[in-house]
């Protein structure tokens, strides 16, 4: 029986010393695998019971768990560095498209006209004259709309007036730029057919020779008040402030600048009666008419919206909180508050 129990032992201690010979092994050739250089890089393999370095035994659904496994590609980052604009470039996109762009065109107008510049164009090349436009001088179908007279506070204060109408005007379309400028170009239209019939009722430009131009020779003014009609057409309960003393009503102040123009010395200006009956008939058959308001021709030709395409972001001038027209009137809304003049005592209209 002793000799029985000396074998076991024995055969104990052989196994253990083949087991720990086999560990030791099994450790050193992990230990130099070409990918493994630390001991914590290391895990024991049940089913290959060996020592096995940890990326080896990991599975995918593993890696997935430990948020490892491959990943999707994903998109480069594109890096937009914004340039502090100045505050000219500001103040130039304050303003929608084709404001801007009628405001620089008026300052193109008036600059090329100036005698003190070395190199001008005289007033009269610009004006519209049928016979020479007939001779393909065609710029005069655009300059009769951009000239608001030659350099000088009138010019400056008119320009400023259009400046601020058609701005607001603009933003009433929503960034539709094609269908403000394609309604801008009815307006000169029927303010050139007004004009026809007002030179033959005796009204025109006399020249030096003693011979007399029919017609009103620019249209800058009348295409203006026809804006100022409509835009107070469309917002008839805003608060016109005048000159901070009181207050008018924005349907009521195209009559109160006639009045004005009257009181101080100026008489009745044709420029304003043109414009405000060219407006307010555009305004009629545009949005009230119940058969002529849904004629496509006020819609804007699809090359003109290919051209000009509608645009998201629109720039607010006055608020449109005072209503959107006639239809809009009964509505309870809170009318803001306009400064018509900005403070600023000019004589609209005076040349």
């Amino acid at each position: 029986v002793k000799q029985v129990v000396m074998l076991n032992r024995g055969s104990d201690k052989l196994l253990r010393l083949l087991l720990s010979t086999s560990l030791v092994l099994s450790v050193t050739e992990a230990l130099h695998a070409p990918d493994v250089h630390a001991r914590g890089n290391l895990k024991f393999d049940l089913k290959a019971r060996a020592w096995q370095p940890k990326q080896a035994i990991l599975t995918h659904e593993n890696l997935a768990l430990r948020g490892g496994g491959p990943k999707k590609p994903t998109k480069p980052k594109v890096v937009t560095v914004q340039r502090k604009k100045s505050p000219v470039e500001d103040w130039w996109f304050s303003h929608p498209f084709v404001t801007r762009y009628w405001f620089l065109a008026c300052v193109i107008t008036t600059l090329v006209s100036w005698e003190r510049l070395p190199i001008n164009m005289p007033a009269q090349s610009l004006i519209l004259y049928w016979p020479a436009v007939l001779q393909l001088q065609v710029w005069r179908l655009i300059t009769t709309f951009t000239y608001f007279g030659s350099v000088g506070h009138n010019m400056l204060m008119e320009t400023v007036f259009m400046l601020n109408y058609s701005k607001s005007m603009e933003t009433l379309y929503d960034g539709k730029r094609a269908q403000y400028l394609w309604h801008l170009l009815l307006n000169g239209v029927a303010l050139m057919l007004l004009n026809t019939l007002v030179g033959l009722l005796g009204v025109g430009m006399d020249q030096e020779d003693g011979t007399k131009i029919p017609g009103l020779p620019f249209l800058a003014q009348p295409l203006l008040y026809s804006i100022v009609w409509m835009w107070a057409r469309r917002n008839p309960e805003t608060q016109m402030s005048v000159f901070g003393f009181f207050n008018v009503k924005a349907v009521y102040f195209p009559w109160f600048l006639l009045a004005y123009h009257c009181v101080m010395g100026g008489g009745l200006n044709i420029f304003y009666l043109m414009g405000f009956a060219v407006g307010h008939l555009f305004h009629f058959l545009s949005n009230m008419h119940p058969y002529t308001q849904k004629l496509s021709l006020w819609q804007a030709p699809s090359f003109l919206e290919n051209l000009l395409p509608p645009t998201d972001s629109t720039v607010s001038f006055a608020s449109k909180a005072g209503g959107t027209g006639e239809e809009d009137a009964d509505e309870p809304k809170t009318p803001p508050k306009v400064s018509a003049f900005s403070g600023k005592g000019a004589k609209l209209g005076k040349k």
